[in-house]
């Protein structure tokens, strides 16, 4: 029922014609030789990814019926089609910024935890509140390319943490 190749032609249809709607014959051509209830599946489908726009229309007694009269393809659509995600990848990317202060407790937390002797962390925790923060970057960076030499140990871990919805 649910046809990628007759979405991407909806779809693709649509982008020739963005932002108006293209004439009711062009979108006709769409649907020759498809079922009627598969060609609305896939239109429904697609409206309900916010992708397009238009395709139900609410008749007497509150009734929806899909239609192609008003038919749009909408930006997240277009963005679809783009292959690079648009504007939408660009306008969603999240920066992350630790403060150096976060960094260095997040440090001194793991040093705490740690197995060393007592005498060993301290040194470690007052090194690590004494030094500058150029030797903090420097050591934060040590500590990154660390972990990313060591990422594949760290695949399994991060795979059940985003299976099970924790973050």
């Amino acid at each position: 029922m649910i046809d990628r190749n007759l979405q991407r032609a909806i779809l693709t249809t649509l982008s020739e014609s963005y932002p108006r709607t293209p004439s009711v014959e062009v979108l006709n051509k769409i649907s020759d030789g498809v079922n009627d209830h598969v060609f609305e599946a896939n239109l429904f489908y697609l409206t309900q990814h916010g992708l397009i726009e238009n395709c139900l229309d609410l008749k007497q007694y509150g009734k929806a019926v899909v239609t192609i009269d008003d038919l749009v393809c909408t930006a997240k659509g277009m963005d679809f089609l783009a292959g690079d995600g648009g504007l939408t990848a660009i306008l969603g990317t999240v920066t992350v910024k630790l403060h150096e202060d976060t960094l260095r407790q997040l440090i001194e937390a793991k040093v705490q935890a740690s197995a060393l002797p007592e005498e060993q962390k301290s040194s470690i925790l007052k090194a690590l509140r004494d030094a500058p923060g150029e030797t903090t970057k420097h050591l934060i960076t040590k500590l990154v390319d660390l972990g990313m030499e060591n990422a594949g140990k760290a695949i399994p871990l991060i795979q059940t943490l985003l299976q099970s919805g924790h973050s």
